[in-house]
């Protein structure tokens, strides 16, 4: 069966609440403290938040399913839903994650063609995203799909004062 991107949808609220901390905690729980990592999934990924983030237009859900197995997902963001304000031309790849037993396989690759594929869709400038600075194997995955660094900003890890990189791609 080939892969396909899935749209979500409020039924599949549970199931991407699962994969988001599944995801979460495997990328950055060997490098946080276990009562900073409870506190920031505790807030990002509640019910309650992803929720409300599913019913703003301006974000999109999706799986990526291979075989009929859930193996990533990705949250796109695009106006006054971007976590930082970049314009109307901007799409912000807010999350894109693949879980722990389907990496290096070629699916993270699936979801940034894809992301880019939407910004063309949706006609923007550029697509953003936001790395930990220390994540050096995910910066290089980026700079592999042309994206460059054009700034930073704070992100809070529980109590945990952190420096994401930013990250961007012309499209035009």
């Amino acid at each position: 069966m080939a892969d396909e991107m899935i749209a979500l949808t409020e039924a599949d609220l549970a199931e991407l609440r699962a994969i988001s901390l599944e995801t979460f905690s495997d990328t950055f729980g060997p490098f946080n403290s276990d009562e900073d990592m409870k506190t920031y999934l505790d807030n990002a990924y509640s019910l309650k938040t992803l929720q409300a983030e599913m019913d703003n237009p301006n974000s999109q859900f999706y799986f990526l399913k291979h075989d009929n197995n859930i193996v990533g997902y990705l949250k796109l963001n695009v106006g006054d839903a971007q976590s930082e304000e970049q314009g109307g031309d901007a799409l912000e790849v807010e999350r894109i994650y693949v879980r722990p037993g389907f990496k290096r396989r070629g699916y993270g690759g699936q979801m940034m063609k894809f992301a880019l594929s939407r910004g063309y869709q949706l006609g923007k400038q550029f697509v953003w995203l936001g790395v930990w600075e220390r994540n050096h194997a995910a910066q290089k995955f980026y700079e592999q799909f042309g994206f460059e660094m054009f700034d930073d900003h704070l992100f809070m890890l529980g109590n945990s004062r952190q420096r994401d990189v930013l990250m961007k791609k012309q499209l035009g």
